[in-house]
């Protein structure tokens, strides 16, 4: 079987197409790659952010109550003002993950496997000990 210098032409063009769609699909891919994966940081920095500000309230909820103890409050008075703290804090948790789940552009969304605070901390916690397993491996 010979080949001829008008197949080979034919050959070289085919390829030459071949390869222009192959790397237009392959940059597109990694695009998507690279996007997705710089969105969960961003993501898993947002969630850290947000459980930072919980602790901080949890430590000024501490001082708040022993200065009220301080103050001469009795404990049934301290224990109202830390029920309406917590009330607030658990509808701050709450708002913040409702926030967060409005504003992300709806292609984004499906990225995000949860709904509230609590299952967003778990997501945050499991996230942050496969990246640990990883670092250790």
């Amino acid at each position: 079987m010979d080949i001829t210098v008008q197949d080979l032409q034919v050959f070289c063009a085919l390829s030459f197409v071949g390869g222009i769609f192959a790397s237009l699909w392959l940059t597109r891919f990694f695009e998507v790659v690279h996007t997705w994966r710089l969105f969960k940081e961003v993501l898993y920095h947002l969630l850290y952010m947000a459980v930072g500000l919980v602790e901080d309230v949890e430590f000024i909820r501490e001082v708040k109550a022993k200065h009220l103890h301080e103050a001469g409050y009795d404990e049934e008075q301290i224990r109202a003002f830390q029920t309406v703290d917590d009330y607030n804090l658990t509808q701050w948790k709450e708002n913040v993950i409702v926030k967060l789940l409005t504003r992300i552009p709806p292609r984004f969304r499906t990225m995000m496997p949860f709904r509230s605070y609590t299952e967003a901390t778990r997501y945050l916690n499991k996230a942050l000990k496969s990246e640990q397993d990883r670092s250790n491996d």
